[in-house]
């Protein structure tokens, strides 16, 4: 998934209610609509490794590198609401 931090929480959490928690996010800064076609260029490039990972990293790999930060950002202790543990 490609999102901005503003929504890269959401992503995960709404991924995780379709059973995929660990799913890879290449994550930027909001806003992107503003920014010029070099700035929007150096973005996409610092986000590469994190794609590059996501298609190919095996999928316990991925579970093994995500697992603490999934679980925070899907749950986060403190915080009560409905929604499917990790």
């Amino acid at each position: 998934m490609i999102a901005t931090d503003t929504f890269a929480k959401f992503g995960r959490r709404m991924a995780s209610t379709q059973g995929f928690p660990y799913i890879v996010i290449a994550e930027t800064k909001n806003p992107i609509r503003e920014l010029d076609f070099d700035a929007l260029r150096a973005r996409v490039e610092a986000m590469l490794p994190t794609i590059i990972d996501g298609l190919t990293l095996k999928p316990g790999e991925i579970e093994r590198r995500s697992r603490d930060m999934a679980k925070e950002q899907i749950r986060p202790r403190g915080i009560v609401r409905s929604s499917i543990p990790v």
